[in-house]
């Protein structure tokens, strides 16, 4: 007596015979062209979400930014007005005299950083001296002449508002670190 199953279990040989599958080329139809398993594939926007989805939010891509990586950091510069907003992810081990300095040409960082450090630990000092630390999260004002590096061994992610060459003047900051005592 045929049970279902057996007729189940035939008709999936006969379907994997007609496949090319399970037998050799001299065998099959199409010679030694056996019929292969397409991987599927999703489409580009289903995948994008779900790295959004399974990613770090944090690192994940912004939208209309300009990407770019200078010196190690991976920098997405979005415009707002008449300024940016800048996401700079620094890597561990980063220091700005060693990696940026050779790049840009002066001494210190001669660039005023306003904005939140959403990630890591920074540490960084001034020409005078005078030290800085900030732990995520932290709202960071850094004035210009500036060294300044990550501490462990996790990046760093700062949020910064910057008016380019004049975010100093514009936040209100001095052209370069001095003491407010002195």
């Amino acid at each position: 007596m045929v049970t279902i199953l057996d007729n189940l279990e035939a008709a999936a040989q006969s379907l994997s015979v007609s496949a090319g599958r399970g037998v050799g080329p001299a065998d099959s139809p199409w010679g030694d062209r056996t019929m292969k398993k397409k991987a599927f594939k999703r489409p580009a926007r289903a995948r994008a979400k779900t790295l959004v989805r399974t990613g770090d939010p944090l690192l994940a891509p912004i939208k209309g930014a300009d990407q770019r990586t200078v010196g190690g950091v991976r920098i997405d510069i979005v415009r707002a007005g008449n300024g940016r907003i800048k996401r700079l992810v620094y890597p561990p081990g980063f220091r700005w005299s060693s990696h940026m300095k050779p790049l840009v040409g002066t001494t210190l960082c001669m660039h005023a950083h306003v904005g939140l450090l959403a990630r890591g630990h920074i540490r960084g000092e001034y020409a005078d001296g005078c030290v800085f630390e900030f732990v995520a999260p932290r709202a960071v004002v850094v004035e210009p002449g500036h060294d300044a590096w990550v501490v462990g061994d996790q990046g760093a992610v700062l949020i910064q508002f910057d008016a380019e060459d004049e975010t100093a003047r514009h936040f209100g900051l001095p052209e370069e670190h001095r003491h407010l005592h002195a």
